[in-house]
């Protein structure tokens, strides 16, 4: 058998959600930056993305982290997803520190954390350990703010939703689940996923904020609140969502409904959580009034890979169902 292209990845799932890191396979990349290295990615291999994520060697929910050199912190990571490329990923973070635990964490990890550059920022993680074994990791995000509050639009087959829009690494619409008319529950997730793109669509369709790229649904629970996050129209996160989080830390904080360090329990769709709290308060790109978050989850490693592109294969780039 000949084969053109070898890929390894370590795969992962945070909360349920899955991570793909990609060990080995990426050509050298341009620029000085991580953002500069994932648009020179993204320019000249964006086949790559869709080889390592689509079917059949991927599904829609997989998201990848790309290790890269970093000339401003102790590791460069970017993140791809099977549609989009994304500036900040807190699942694929965790995914990526749980990966590199299974014989790969610098020495200096449990004592002193590590800070990662990504498109977004640089941010740092640290973990708990337990005779030597990972057990957590704790990310501190990028500063998070609130861009608008009290949206309101109409959305196709929902009538008049309001919502917050909040930077965490990437722009979300936070949306208070009892504005529809569902089960929060995970055999509904697929009308949550129209539901969330009719929100998505007719915001972006205002222009006059920031486009939206996921939509976080919320309902209150004890100490916390209940996450689901709609990305595509059959795409959602399984997890509470590590940015998405950080959004919502940064909502209630601004609307004066958490302060700094008491504890905020964020559950995904299954009921499993996150823990996280805002730590500092620092300010925005323009100046807003911002926090700086952070989220404590765990990952798993699920298996150990090599993916093939044989020479002669008829669908190089794989397929993705809508």
């Amino acid at each position: 058998m000949h084969t053109s292209r070898l890929f390894t990845v370590i795969d992962s799932h945070t909360a349920d959600h899955p991570t793909r890191v990609v060990t080995s396979g990426i050509p050298p990349l341009q620029g000085r930056s991580v953002r500069e290295q994932r648009d020179d990615f993204r320019a000249r291999y964006d086949g790559l993305r869709t080889l390592l994520l689509h079917e059949p060697r991927g599904h829609a929910a997989m998201v990848a982290a790309v290790p890269v050199p970093s000339q401003q912190a102790d590791q460069g990571l970017f993140f791809i997803s099977s549609y989009v490329y994304l500036d900040m990923c807190g699942h694929a973070t965790i995914g990526y520190i749980a990966s590199l635990a299974v014989g790969a964490l610098p020495e200096k990890f449990e004592s002193a954390g590590m800070s990662i550059e990504t498109p977004a920022g640089i941010v740092s993680v640290t973990g708990t350990f337990e005779n030597g074994r990972l057990t957590s990791v704790v990310l501190r995000n990028v500063a998070s703010y609130v861009v608008a509050a009290d949206v309101a639009v109409e959305a196709e087959g929902l009538g008049t939703v309001t919502c917050d829009i909040a930077y965490s690494g990437i722009m979300y619409a936070l949306v208070d689940a009892a504005q529809v008319d569902l089960p929060f529950d995970i055999e509904h997730a697929s009308r949550w996923c129209r539901a969330g793109m009719a929100i998505k669509q007719a915001l972006n369709a205002v222009g006059a904020h920031p486009q939206v790229g996921s939509v976080l649904f919320h309902r209150a629970i004890e100490g916390g609140s209940r996450h689901l996050v709609i990305l595509a129209g059959n795409k959602f996160d399984r997890l509470p969502c590590g940015a998405g989080t950080s959004a919502r830390l940064a909502q209630l904080h601004a609307r004066g409904k958490l302060a700094a360090e008491p504890p905020y329990r964020a559950e995904n769709i299954l009921g499993v959580p996150f823990a996280a709290k805002v730590i500092g308060l620092a300010q925005g790109e323009h100046g807003q009034p911002a926090v700086i978050p952070e989220v404590r989850g765990m990952a798993h490693v699920s298996a150990f890979s090599t993916l093939v592109l044989e020479a002669d294969n008829p669908l190089p780039s794989g397929f993705l169902p809508n």
